[in-house]
């Protein structure tokens, strides 16, 4: 590996608090690009660090020793999905720390579902945008998280078609983990109708439990119909605690019904801190779900309002 790639390389891992570094791989577009004549020199000497294709990339890289595929600002169009099947493998795009449309970019040029599907563990995805959605039905989720304990850092997840935004079953983010991370993402836009499904689907691993913790997000959409939800928890949830720290939650449209669909809460808690916010809803979530809701305000109160959910932002029935 060149000395410059690892120096590159090292920069961005030590950014996000990862020590140490194995392989480094470069993610150039096919049909060249802003940096392509640039990073191609490291093929002369090292061929197996670039490439054109993340799954060649993947397939070349050691599950468990943070090796690292750096993607180009350019465009990344996918024609299946792609599946982060490896352990401690991180795919970070170069580009600075912008929370929306981020150069470094992962769309697909065929109907895919999911888009991205990490069923690794302990992978970083950061500073990438995800453009996801054709004029198909059948586009129905962009990311999708199987594996445990993987970090989104700087992440833009863009639902860009009303078309799978009119089906029941779209979700934009499906949470199938039992342990998460994401930090200053950008979910969503203000721009495309949004007219059925859900944002952020909550499932849990398998015996159901979901803990995942979101820092400083923001949640954007456009409805045209009251029935869409932020966040839908599917029924039968196991114990578990998903926390929600200076997250915004922002419907320029047609106001929801409910911001959360909490009827298969089950066991789960959802916390949200005070510096927390819904706008565009009538209600956070629904009377019978309010004991699961918790709002993080250090309040000693009478037991129906211990969450301040009747008292402040749920304040209908």
């Amino acid at each position: 590996m060149s000395s410059r790639l690892r120096e590159i390389a090292s920069s961005a891992l030590g950014r996000f608090g990862i020590p140490g570094l194995a392989d480094v791989h470069i993610l150039a577009p096919s049909a060249g690009g802003a940096g392509y004549a640039y990073w191609e020199q490291f093929a002369h000497s090292n061929t197996q660090s670039f490439h054109t294709d993340i799954e060649t990339a993947l397939g070349l890289m050691t599950t468990g020793r943070n090796d690292c595929l750096l993607v180009t600002p350019d465009s990344h169009p996918q024609a299946d999905t792609v599946t982060w099947s490896k352990n401690m493998t991180h795919l970070i795009g170069m580009f600075p720390p912008a929370l929306m449309n981020q150069r470094s970019r992962i769309g697909h040029s065929v109907t895919v579902d999911p888009l991205l599907n990490v069923t690794g563990y302990g992978n970083l995805i950061a500073n990438l945008y995800f453009p996801y959605g054709l004029a198909n039905a059948t586009d129905l989720t962009a990311l999708k998280i199987d594996g445990e304990r993987n970090s989104f850092i700087n992440c833009h997840i863009l639902p860009t078609d009303a078309t799978p935004l009119d089906s029941a079953n779209f979700d934009l983010v499906e949470v199938n983990c039992n342990e998460g991370y994401f930090k200053d993402c950008y979910f969503g836009g203000d721009t495309v109708a949004w007219t059925n499904g859900d944002m952020i689907k909550l499932y849990g691993a398998t015996d159901r439990s979901c803990r995942v913790v979101f820092d400083d997000c923001i949640f954007v959409m456009n409805a045209d119909n009251a029935q869409v939800n932020f966040i839908e928890t599917v029924a039968g949830m196991g114990a578990g605690l998903v926390v929600f720290r200076n997250c915004q939650f922002i419907n320029i449209g047609t106001t929801l019904t409910l911001a959360i669909d909490g009827a298969g809460l089950g066991n789960a808690k959802l916390f949200f801190d005070s510096r927390c916010s819904f706008w565009g809803c009538t209600d956070v979530v629904a009377a019978a779900n309010e004991a699961s809701v918790i709002w993080g305000f250090n309040y000693a109160g009478a037991a129906a309002t211990d969450n301040l959910l009747a008292a402040s932002y749920d304040h209908t029935a």
